[in-house]
């Protein structure tokens, strides 16, 4: 927890005991009343929380802004479902890596019990979007959806306005250019923002699906030779996408 993060709301209210950040504050920092640590309000600013109440039966802090957040990074990731033992730490993950959108989907050749588990039927991502964001040190979070179908995702960003920019989708067969040469072999930025990517479930992409993709205007592309775990390919595009947007 590199720094601590606030619903804006939180801001002088008691944070009850159990709560993560009390447990870190009061058991790990050992901070008490008075004591300043760094701090971020939920995509606003930088600061300072200050210990105003610290005691068995819960915390109270207060805040003071210093500085605004750094952006988050012109990325967005369309992610077939990932097995839900795996999904909070990739939301963390992700949120860490600072992606601005992050598009959950079923997909034709995926898992279809996934869909059914409770982290996506019930939308319940925010408290994993906060941890990764406290690891980051920046208390953006990415902006998260569920979608029943690759379709259905694409359409969605089309009627969102967010149809512009570079778009990739990850595929291991065929002879998709490798994904990380243009990144490699140059030392100016390769992708130009926004850049979409897309990385499907375990099992891949359908035809149809890869049809859908080519007609949105994804270009196919792979990392290395080897066949990726959802989650492992959806982290190792995202490095490979920042390093050639010039972020990293």
């Amino acid at each position: 927890m590199n720094i601590i993060v606030l619903e804006e709301a939180e801001v002088g209210a008691t944070i009850p005991r159990g709560d993560r950040r009390w447990v870190h504050i009061k058991k790990v920092l050992k901070k008490g009343p008075g004591d300043r640590l760094a701090a971020g309000i939920v995509d606003g600013p930088l600061g300072e929380a200050v210990v105003r109440e610290l005691d068995d039966s819960g915390l109270v802090l207060g805040f003071e802004a210093t500085r605004d957040s750094p952006p988050l990074a012109p990325l967005r990731l369309i992610l077939g479902f990932p097995r839900p033992i795996q999904a909070a730490r990739i939301l963390k993950d992700l949120t860490t890596l600072g992606l601005a959108e992050i598009h959950l989907t079923s997909t034709e050749l995926g898992e279809k019990s996934y869909a059914q588990s409770s982290i996506f039927r019930d939308r319940d991502f925010r408290s994993h979007l906060k941890e990764g964001a406290e690891q980051a040190g920046n208390p953006r979070l990415p902006r998260v959806s569920v979608h029943r179908s690759l379709r259905r995702c694409l359409d969605s960003l089309m009627d969102g306005g967010s149809s512009g920019g570079e778009k990739i989708y990850l595929h291991p067969y065929g002879d998709p250019e490798p994904m990380g040469a243009a990144t490699l072999m140059t030392r100016s930025t390769a992708y130009n923002p926004p850049l979409t990517l897309a990385v499907g479930s375990e099992r891949g992409w359908s035809a149809a699906e890869l049809a859908a993709l080519g007609e949105a205007g994804f270009v196919a592309k792979r990392i290395g030779g080897r066949i990726l775990k959802t989650e492992t390919a959806a982290i190792a595009a995202c490095v490979l996408a920042l390093a050639g947007l010039g972020l990293l």
